[in-house]
């Protein structure tokens, strides 16, 4: 059984390779002769002395890609496998895509500012960015992360939820996540705005934001696997389609449409169902319709706002309004314009990562004092004492002191990633080494919850938000303490579901 059901799942992902890589290759064709067109069209000699970041930019492209190719050739490729997930949904455009773009000298980001020698420090940061992934693939392939979830696995609850039973949970979760965002919004935690003051009780508010993905995956998951279409199952498909462009309005955020289009794409994924040429067109273009989108209105959101100050929640739905009627009346070619260069800022993230490469050494002396010394153990040490209990703790892993003390501008939350986070703490050989921690952590949810012999929809659940916890463009050191908070929302909301399900059905609350 455990075999038929392991090579149905092989079957699948084949299946999904086979239409998912060809279109990516095709991607990748046309950057490379878009590349050799303007190789060749300007002149050979400047043209070599202004993209001698191109062959670092291939050999970190090689480490970031070959689990790709590897779980492709293998017939195993998985979009939202750890490795595939990490590679394309951010590392391979941030920081290779990144380096191109610099290269080719379509953005001139400021952060080159911050660091003299640009023929060493970028390179230096790519091959940081190289090594940091091998140590990633490293750890996943070794069988540590495997072994637990072997022993693991077999101790988790065997609920089988119908996927016509989990429509009253999932809007219960939905409604809860939503409560919970709307405390958020008014607390500063989200939006366009900007909390000067931490509150005792924001890190668990912060956290519980959970419950909204949850619902959120629960109930698109319901949509592809129910076979029946009534009225509940057309209500929710259009208060799920609805809710998209609402979130992204309200949180005036560049990536939260796309963000939002991923459970989407896992639970279709993961609901068994074969991915056609013409769905992956389909999602295709609805996924670079959800980037266009999203940059346009939330670049202009965030101009018409100005900054990140606090206000009423009435004048801030009233920049939203102030950005649509913008938006509506504005030249539509000055916007694509706009909107293209807003991209190409926000996608190159190396020249940043790049500035701490350059200096962690020089301003090692100044970070205690900016309260950033040792900040992955010390996060790693206070993160199991709540700030109700310890109000005065301190936040070791504080972006905006981190922009101050790096960029000598603290407005601003600039992208650090792990890779640089671990530079920081423990030099270079730290980041091979604290890749690899992390890729033992992601083999183990991997194995645990998708790639196992019993697959069930709450593990499904449970695993995106694991998957999606561990930000590549944030501190190394908040990981595993958000890893840790966000298993334990994950349980106690699991249990909620479970016992709803099966009082709804008049069975036991849970079969183990």
């Amino acid at each position: 059984m455990a075999t038929n059901v392991k090579n149905i799942l092989g079957k699948q992902r084949s299946e999904r390779a086979n239409f998912i890589v060809p279109v990516a290759i095709i991607w990748g064709l046309v950057v490379l002769a878009v590349i050799g067109f303007i190789w060749v069209d300007n002149d050979f000699g400047r043209t070599m002395s202004s993209l001698y970041l191109l062959p670092w930019c291939i050999l970190a492209g090689i480490c970031v890609l070959a689990p790709s190719l590897y779980f492709y050739y293998t017939g195993k490729f998985d979009l939202f496998n750890p490795l595939v997930f990490a590679a394309w949904g951010y590392v391979f455009p941030a920081f290779i895509g990144g380096g191109v773009i610099i290269a080719f000298g379509w953005v001139n980001p400021y952060f080159l500012s911050f660091f003299e020698d640009q023929h060493y420090n970028l390179p230096l940061t790519l091959f940081y960015i190289g090594i940091g992934f091998v140590g990633l693939t490293v750890g996943y392939f070794l069988p540590v992360g495997k072994y637990f979830a072997g022993k693991l696995e077999p101790r988790l609850p065997k609920w089988d939820w119908s996927p016509d039973k989990v429509w009253l949970p999932g809007v219960l979760l939905l409604l809860v996540g939503i409560g919970f965002n709307v405390l958020g919004f008014i607390q500063g935690l989200l939006g366009y705005q900007r909390n000067i003051e931490i509150n005792v009780f924001d890190g668990l508010l912060f956290f519980l934001l959970t419950v909204l993905t949850e619902g959120t995956v629960l109930l698109w998951l319901a949509i592809f696997t129910t076979t029946r279409r009534d009225g509940i199952y057309y209500i929710m498909l259009t208060f799920l389609i609805l809710f998209l462009p609402i979130r992204m309005a309200v949180l005036g955020s560049r990536s939260s449409l796309i963000v939002g289009l991923l459970p989407i794409a896992m639970a279709f994924l993961y609901s068994g169902r074969r991915l056609k040429l013409k769905t992956t067109l389909i999602f295709g273009i609805i996924a670079f319709l959800a980037v266009a989108i999203g940059i346009t209105y939330g670049t202009t959101f965030r101009n018409i706002k100005g900054s990140e100050a606090r206000m009423s929640a009435g004048d801030y739905f009233g920049q939203v309004g102030a950005t649509f009627e913008y938006l509506g009346r504005e030249d539509p070619l000055k916007l694509a314009g706009d909107s293209a260069q807003a991209l190409a800022d926000r996608i190159e993230n190396l020249s940043s990562v790049a500035v701490v490469v350059a200096n962690y050494e020089k301003l090692a002396p100044y970070e205690a004092s900016y309260g950033l010394e040792n900040n992955i153990l010390n996060d790693l040490y206070t993160s199991f004492i709540p700030r109700f209990l310890w109000a005065d703790k301190p936040p070791t892993s504080d972006t905006r002191a981190y922009s101050d003390l790096y960029f000598n501008y603290n407005e601003n939350s600039f992208a650090i990633s792990p890779f640089a986070d671990l530079l920081r703490n423990f030099g270079p050989i730290g980041i091979p080494l604290g890749m690899m921690i992390l890729g033992f952590y992601l083999r183990f949810i991997y194995s645990t919850l998708i790639d196992t012999p019993n697959p069930a929809m709450w593990k499904k659940v449970a695993y995106f938000p694991l998957l999606t916890i561990v930000s590549y463009e944030s501190f190394y050191a908040t990981i595993f303490p958000s890893v840790i908070r966000t298993m334990v929302v994950l349980v106690f909301s699991l249990l909620l579901v479970n016992f709803l399900i099966r009082k709804k059905s008049g069975s036991k609350i849970s079969k183990f």
